[in-house]
């Protein structure tokens, strides 16, 4: 929907006031970035922040963004199926891309990363299960050749596989980039479409 964001319930804050679409970079003069004031924030009302579980938030914006060659919106379905492990997805932010600079990125990044298996990522030289990844939680990092990774401030940005949205960046390690330590996702299981369905339906009433 044009008057609606997805991202992660662990970034809301009161003091938002305003959505900027379509930028690239924040220091470039670009007259095709839409800056739009945020009606509402709707965290999850099942957010559980200690274990990073139903880690989503929408955001009501005051009117519709228009659709430009920056600007777009993407359908969401009824149904998404969990991704294989192996499968290539990208992800985009604005968030840090060097462990020892605290800097967000001028530009918007993006990456490719590849879904890892829930058990192997809840596994011993992973996280071991602190925190349990659940199903409803995607991990995906590095292909065991390329480093690939989001990273501090690239939170509620997408995880497209093939695509589709399938999922929000949640959290990862301390450190961005460590193969067993590789970031998760909270996925866009079909519980969530319909919690999502249901709560900009309910907002439009």
């Amino acid at each position: 929907s044009p008057q609606w964001v997805l991202t992660a319930a662990h970034c809301a804050n009161a003091t938002f006031k305003n959505v900027s679409l379509g930028v690239r970079s924040y220091s470039a003069k670009d007259d095709s970035r839409q800056v739009i004031q945020i009606e509402r924030q709707i965290p999850h009302p099942w957010y559980e922040p200690d274990v990073h579980v139903n880690d989503l938030m929408l955001i009501k914006l005051k009117k519709k963004a228009k659709k430009t060659k920056t600007v777009n919106w993407l359908p969401l379905g009824k149904t998404i199926k969990y991704p294989a492990a192996g499968t290539n997805c990208l992800v985009a932010g604005w968030g840090k891309t060097n462990n020892k600079r605290g800097g967000m990125s001028d530009a918007l990044m993006s990456a490719n990363v590849t879904v890892i298996d829930r058990k192997k990522c809840n596994s011993n030289g992973f996280y071991n299960k602190r925190p349990f990844i659940t199903t409803g939680m995607i991990c995906a990092g590095s292909n065991g050749k390329n480093v690939a990774d989001t990273c501090q401030g690239d939170s509620g940005g997408p995880l497209l596989c093939n695509g589709v949205l399938l999922g929000v960046t949640s959290f990862g390690g301390k450190d961005c980039g460590v193969a067993n330590q590789p970031g998760v996702y909270a996925f866009l299981s079909e519980k969530q479409l319909t919690w999502i369905q249901k709560t900009m339906k309910k907002s439009e009433i």
